[in-house]
This record gives C-alpha cells, sequence and structure tokens, in this order.
C-alpha cells in the first residue's frame, strides 16, 4: 500500500531493463471487474464457497463478488464500516470467518490515521452474495463484531492467521514497521517482531514504509514484504509468532519501480507477489533462485498498480490468481494514467488453493 498520492516523473517509467512475461502465462490474463475511477482496491480473500472478497481504501466497505457468475459480474456491499475511512488486510480465521482490518488512513492528505485502527470479525457463514435486488446480500446476513482496538498501531495493513489452533493472527504496521500477534478470542495482542527487516525507511517519492503483506506457511514460516526496502523476506516462527531463527532475504524486486506489496503461495511453494508500480505479477521461487514477470508491465494498464493476489477456491479455478489494483492512484501508468481498481484473472499453469 502507497501511503500518498505522489506525482511521478513519467521519464523514469522505461520498460528496457523490465524482465518480459512468461510466455506460459502471456494472453491468459483478463477482466473481471473495473470500479469507478478513483477506487483503490487493497485486499482481496476467497472464501471456500468460491466468492472473492475485496477491501477498498477511501470508502470503509468490504464487498464480495462471484468470478464464476456470467458477465457482466457485478461486486455485491457486504458491510461498511461506519467510522473509518477505509478497509486493508483480510483473512480467514474459520472457515468462512474473516479477520478485516479498518481505519482511517487518508489517500487525498496521506494521514495515517494513527489511533483509529481495528480489528474486526466478519462471519459469513451461510451468507451468499445476491443481485436480484439490487446490491444485497442474502439472508442470514453476515455477523459483524469487533475484535479488538490497536491505539498504538500507526498503519495496519498485512494480516495473516498464525495459528488456526490457537485462534491468533499475526498483524503488520507498515509505517511503525512491526509485526504484532493478535488472540481472536481475548483481544490481546503484542509486538513479536521489530527488526531491521520489518523496519520502514524513507523511499522518494514515498514517506517511510516498511513490513507490508505477510502471509504464515506451514505454521512454522513467516513470509513477508518489505515496501520500502523491496525485498521479500521470509522467518521460521515459533507457535507464538516470535522468530525461531535468522531473518533470510528471499528476494530483491528486479525493477527500481518494482515495490513489493502482498502475495501469495501455490501448492508447491512459489510465491506470486504483486509489484505495485511495476504494473506486473512475479512469480520467485521459495529458495528465491528463479524470479520472472508472469503478467503486466510497467507500461501496461491490464494490471495498473496491483495491491494484492489468491489463488481462487471454486471448483474450475485453482489454477487462477485473482489479482486487484490501485488503479495508478499512487503511480500513475506512463506518469499520467489513472483508472479504477480492478479485478483481474491471470490463469496459470499451477494449483493453488487446491493443496
Amino acid at each position: 500500500m502507497k501511503p500518498q498520492l505522489f506525482a511521478f516523473v513519467s521519464t523514469l517509467l522505461c520498460v528496457c531493463n523490465i524482465p518480459l512475461a512468461s510466455s506460459a502465462y502471456r494472453d491468459h490474463t483478463y477482466l473481471i471487474y473495473e470500479f469507478p475511477n478513483d477506487t483503490w482496491v487493497e485486499n482481496i480473500a476467497a472464501r471456500s464457497n468460491g466468492e472473492l472478497l475485496l477491501s477498498i481504501v477511501g470508502k470503509p466497505q468490504l464487498f464480495a463478488i462471484d468470478p464464476s457468475a456470467p458477465s457482466p459480474r457485478q461486486p455485491v456491499l457486504i458491510h461498511e464500516f461506519t467510522g473509518f475511512l477505509d478497509v486493508f488486510g483480510i483473512a480467514e480465521y474459520q472457515t468462512d470467518k474473516f479477520a478485516v482490518l479498518t481505519g482511517n488512513f487518508s489517500l487525498e492528505t496521506g494521514d495515517l490515521g494513527i489511533g483509529s485502527w481495528a480489528v474486526w470479525s466478519v462471519d459469513l457463514t451461510g451468507v451468499e452474495i445476491s443481485l436480484q435486488d439490487g446490491d444485497t446480500v442474502s439472508f442470514p446476513g453476515p455477523k459483524i463484531t469487533k475484535i479488538t482496538d490497536i491505539p498504538a498501531a500507526h498503519f495496519l495493513n498485512g494480516l495473516s492467521l498464525l495459528s488456526p489452533e490457537q485462534q491468533t493472527l499475526l498483524i503488520g504496521d507498515i509505517n511503525a514497521g512491526v509485526i504484532y500477534r493478535l488472540d481472536i478470542g481475548s483481544g490481546d495482542y503484542e509486538i513479536v517482531l521489530n527488526d531491521t527487516f520489518t523496519a520502514p525507511v524513507p523511499t522518494p517519492p514515498f514517506p517511510i514504509s516498511g513490513v507490508d503483506g505477510l502471509h504464515v506457511r506451514n505454521g512454522s514460516e513467516l513470509f513477508f514484504s518489505n515496501f520500502g526496502k523491496q525485498q521479500l523476506y521470509k522467518v521460521a516462527i515459533n507457535e507464538d509468532g516470535t522468530p525461531a531463527g535468522p531473518v533470510v532475504t528471499v528476494a530483491n524486486t528486479l525493477s527500481t519501480l518494482d515495490e513489493y506489496d502482498d502475495f501469495t503461495f501455490d501448492c508447491d511453494g512459489n510465491i506470486f507477489i504483486t509489484t505495485g508500480g511495476g504494473n506486473s505479477i512475479e512469480k520467485i521461487s521459495t529458495d528465491g533462485l528463479q524470479q520472472v514477470i508472469i503478467a503486466g508491465n510497467v507500461n501496461s494498464t491490464a494490471l495498473a498498480e496491483p495491491t494484492s493476489c489468491v489463488f481462487g477456491r471454486g471448483l474450475n479455478d485453482r489454477n487462477v490468481l485473482y489479482v486487484v489494483t490501485g488503479g495508478g492512484l499512487a503511480l500513475p501508468v506512463n506518469g499520467d494514467v489513472i483508472m479504477g481498481g480492478q479485478l483481474v484473472a491471470i490463469k496459470t499453469n499451477t494449483n493453488g488453493s487446491a493443496c
């Protein structure tokens, strides 16, 4: 997530050093839905029934959309969080129960909304979206409860389930550069990682930014990106989320215009990561030895400032990577092209959520 709107010099937007997309994925990218201009779509999660959840920055709204529905597909408003400006991270902690981050970050002014951040539970058990009567959800409606406020937080963004058994989450603060562990049941939280790898750094024309996307893999390893440092890391962790070994650098961005944001894994442990202003998706092997752009490029509007991605969980889309974008609001494509946030599908040759 890019914390402010900034102008960027268009002459920097050069494709001369940008790797080409792998031929295995070329021409397999298609648009599912584009929101109105000036809509930043920040995060995405997949329900067990195949529907997708989308969070919005600048409006405190959580949407659902069925990618398997006949065209034209339309997002349905699941909930609006009164008293907040934005919805950020989304993570499933039980079947069809999702933790959601909200806060008062302002795209217009760059104010981080320090002291406003909260974590919510969105229970979608039995809820199916419907367009028969407009933008509605079927009964029973979603159950929305606040898990806790985190008043010390500067800017909460990354979110991942740590332990299904203990019902704990890990939450990243991109501006403070720390990672919290949160107990969903009690609402108790504490910092479990705060070092030079999570720390924010200045990255002109952006303000300081640190730990961004984060995901726990196999219950014992934490992967996280640092937006400001343009790097992806991993670290072995204990069951309470504290480090069990040294932090290891997995990959550096392929271009100085790329910013590692959120990411996901396929069944083999390959990482699919969004590149922000690079307008692309990069595939990285778990050991970081292989890196390739599989979709988009710095001059393309096919993926205008991607922010998050997830593999499908429906019967027929386990090999489809769904990507949401910010529409170039922070870094316009080619220096001047801004569009509505998108939901884009990329057909891959791998299995994602069917593991």
